[in-house]
């Protein structure tokens, strides 16, 4: 039957949208930690939403198991492909078709990495505002069908809120097209919202269009320490507040956390100097996007000076440059020395915040 469905694939969308055997086998299910080649024989990648859509008609009428690959940036196993089933990569569908600087939209096939559609924003003087550490190898398809919130969730939402309109493939092979460019469009069902979250349950996403926004003509980082978690409560509270609408990231680190990740990086950096010593405190990363180069750095230096000053942060260090910025958020962004440890149990969990301190 594997024969039969490989043959078929290929006169569907060409040889070079077919891998089979040793080719698909040698491929993991992810890029974080040591390699697990998959178990599936067959791999199809088609190159447009067609090609998607004659696909899963094939394995449809076969009743034939698909699992989708974005970029396997992924934590749960959810690229895991079984033998007997077929993946279907994105990996050929790639690359941004659009970008209206008027509108602040971008059209994109669901295969462009997250860091790519940021890097068009950017050529237009605008920004995507989801950001991750993986952006380099995720794709905004698997940031859609995951419904991401990265580090900026705090003042731009989910991926969920930047989504205009999209494209999918039924598992049938039926298209389902609703490319909406306008902000404002209150007519009939919002059909993005089945695909955006459900993980490719409901269909496969194969086109996206993206709300784009001005880029911030500043940005303030610091990292900064805190004696208990009660504290790193409030004082999201009080920066929040007296930042008025610029606070973009709050990234909270516990004590183990950044001296692991501390001494991996001062092993691989020699001459790197820690910008904070590591204690049994946490750390936070903060961030603010601002509009006004003559007063923002200014700001945010008097906010965590008060901060300091009414004890709610024990230590502090403002980057004071793109460099120090860079180096503040490899701090963050380099989890990957975690998840080389085995055995790891990793959780994304939401709570309110008023029940967050009990929980933890």
């Amino acid at each position: 039957m594997q024969d039969e469905i490989e043959a078929q694939l290929r006169g569907a969308i060409g040889d070079a949208g077919v891998l089979s055997g040793p080719d698909v086998q040698g491929r993991s299910a992810g890029i974080w930690g040591p390699p697990r080649s998959i178990r599936a024989v067959i791999l199809a990648r088609p190159d447009d939403t067609e090609g998607v859509a004659r696909v899963l008609r094939i394995c449809s009428a076969r009743r034939q198991p698909v699992v989708v690959h974005g970029g396997l940036t992924g934590v749960v196993d959810g690229a895991w492909a079984e033998a007997g089933e077929v993946v279907l990569s994105l990996e050929r569908l790639t690359g941004v078709e659009s970008v209206d600087p008027l509108g602040c939209t971008m059209v994109v096939r669901a295969g462009t990495t997250l860091q790519a559609v940021q890097e068009a924003a950017d050529d237009h003087g605008l920004m995507f505002p989801l950001d991750l550490g993986a952006r380099g190898t995720a794709t905004i398809g698997g940031n859609a069908a995951t419904n991401a919130g990265g580090n900026r969730v705090l003042r731009y939402g989910m991926i969920r809120s930047m989504i205009l309109g999209l494209e999918a493939v039924l598992p049938d092979g039926t298209v389902v097209s609703s490319l909406n460019q306008m902000l404002k469009n209150n007519a009939g069902y919002d059909l993005k919202q089945l695909f955006i979250g459900t993980e490719g349950t409901l269909g496969v996403i194969t086109r996206l269009v993206l709300r784009l926004v001005p880029r911030p003509a500043t940005r303030s980082t610091a990292l900064v320490a805190i004696r208990d978690f009660e504290s790193v409560c409030r004082t999201l509270a009080v920066v929040g507040q007296a930042l008025a609408g610029q606070l973009s990231a709050y990234e909270v680190m516990w004590p183990d956390y950044y001296a692991f990740i501390d001494r991996g990086l001062t092993a691989t950096n020699p001459g790197r100097i820690a910008p904070l010593v590591a204690e049994n405190r946490y750390y936070v990363l903060i961030e603010a996007l601002g509009s006004d180069p003559a007063q923002d750095a200014d700001r945010f230096e008097t906010v965590l000076d008060a901060a300091l000053r009414d004890g709610l942060l024990e230590d502090a260090v403002i980057a004071q440059s793109e460099r120090e910025q860079a180096a503040l958020w490899a701090i963050r962004d380099d989890v990957a020395q975690i998840l080389e440890m085995r055995p790891n149990f990793l959780f994304d969990v939401s709570l309110p915040m008023t029940d967050t301190p009990a929980y933890v």
